[in-house]
């Protein structure tokens, strides 16, 4: 290998580090609290009825999600203005400092009102951080990945998330064993978020190190910075913007009701302990890791949304038959292997949409326009799913979240194929530099790019 390849290489797989820890940290702390929202939820919610408590702390959960649009277009803006590396660190420390804060806050048995208040608030500041983690992750690696493994680089920020959820699921299933109930209820739901203070410092410590991506260096040379990125990629291109937040909102409602409210289906509905649910989630993540390396490797091969649709093909045939299956309650062999298959599912889906995001807006907008369509997503997918998926079962109806999951793969599906053309700017502007031309002007790709898409 040539020293100009190992360079290559070593960023190749630092951005990659990078990007995994960062979204670990997010989904860590977002998964803890979904995981442990039927202990966490009466601290600040108390009500005679646990199921009132329960959906007030999904609401909660749901005003973290809310506000994401709003961090992705602050983010956006600097990531695509200032670069990648500085939108990184600016979202880690602020994310990372409230999910500390959150395992510190007093309750309502303490200060009254005023803790379901502070709760929010907190939600909101991690929220808001959360809006350019993922996606400013995703597009560092892209743009730091090599040309023919973007699609296996592509799994890496989705690899940490997962990790992140499977760390959380056993976390909380050690310190529920390792505690009695009313020690769980005291203290022991708040160990997770704290245990976000030494990962915060280590995530801070690697992205510290970093050198920005070649593509924003690369704007920089070329005079390609946009005063105002996120205007200029809704003005241009809404159509893109909005195939990302369909994409977003199928991915992570699927997730979201084969996590979040799966535990608390297990939990309150099944009649499982808690210690056996949060370490059964938590480790069925691995699988959902293994089909993220398959199907970034995958990507590679047969091309992206070739893999999306796969993903999305399996989630909309086995979604009904594993509810019917777990509503008969089925013992905890059968339940590991109904959730590895709904995960397998999932696992397929996350690498080939993240490497589809980054290739269908030019670098000089990227970050923006895929934060903001992705925040967007992710509000209706992961946000309020676990909410309509409480309310709909409550209805009497045990399959209703079934019915989101295939009617959301579906349309993710249709979307999918009535896409003729998606445009992969990073071939584009591969070609052109190994045939030696100049590139584009931003703005005349963004115009071809408006007028055969839309």
């Amino acid at each position: 290998m040539m020293p100009q390849q190992r360079a290559a290489a070593r960023i190749s797989k630092r951005a990659g580090a990078a990007g995994f820890l960062g979204t670990l940290i997010e989904y860590f702390e977002f998964a803890s609290y979904g995981l442990l929202m039927i202990v966490i939820a009466p601290q600040f919610f108390p009500s005679h009825s646990q199921a009132t408590s329960i959906l007030s702390g999904l609401l909660v959960f749901a005003t973290a999600y809310v506000v994401r649009p709003l961090g992705g277009i602050f983010f956006g803006w600097v990531g695509d203005r200032r670069g990648r590396k500085v939108a990184l660190i600016a979202t880690v420390v602020p994310m990372g400092a409230a999910s500390v804060v959150l395992g510190l806050l007093p309750t309502y048995a303490t200060v009254g009102v005023i803790a379901p208040i502070l709760l929010v608030i907190v939600r909101l500041v991690q929220g808001f951080s959360a809006g350019g983690e993922i996606i400013g992750a995703a597009t560092y690696v892209a743009e730091s990945a090599p040309k023919r493994r973007r699609g296996f680089y592509a799994a890496l920020t989705p690899m940490g998330s997962n990790t992140g959820v499977g760390l959380a699921g056993v976390v909380a299933g050690v310190i529920a064993l390792s505690t009695t109930s009313a020690q769980m209820e005291a203290w022991g739901w708040r160990i997770p978020f704290l245990l976000c203070l030494p990962l915060t410092l280590i995530t801070l410590w690697v992205r510290a190190g970093l050198e920005d991506s070649p593509e924003f260096e690369k704007m920089v040379e070329k005079s390609e910075i946009t005063k105002a990125p996120f205007l200029t990629a809704v003005r241009a291109m809404p159509a893109n913007i909005a195939r990302v937040a369909v994409f977003a909102l199928v991915t992570n409602l699927i997730g979201a009701v084969g996590s979040t409210y799966m535990a608390i289906h297990l939990i309150s509905d099944i009649g499982m302990k808690q210690a056996d649910v949060f370490l059964l989630m938590g480790l069925m993540q691995a699988v959902t890791i293994g089909g993220m390396l398959l199907s970034g490797r995958l990507s590679d091969r047969i091309g992206k949304p070739r893999m999306l649709s796969i993903g999305f093909t399996v989630s909309l045939i086995v979604a009904v038959p594993v509810f019917w299956v777990i509503d008969t309650a089925p013992g905890i062999g059968v339940l590991a292997v109904l959730i590895a298959v709904w995960q397998f599912a999932v696992g397929l889906q996350a690498p080939p949409m993240f490497g589809i995001f980054t290739e269908m807006f030019p670098r000089h907008i990227r970050y923006s326009a895929v934060a903001f369509g992705y925040s967007i997503g992710v509000i209706f997918g992961a946000g309020l799913t676990p909410y309509a998926s409480q309310l709909l079962a409550k209805t009497g109806s045990s399959f209703a979240p079934a019915y989101l999951v295939v009617a959301a793969s579906a349309a993710g599906l249709v979307v999918l194929y009535f896409s003729r053309r998606i445009s992969n700017y990073f071939n584009d502007a591969d070609r052109d530099s190994e045939n030696g031309v100049t590139a584009r002007p931003p703005d005349d790709l963004i115009e071809r790019d408006r007028t055969s898409m839309t």
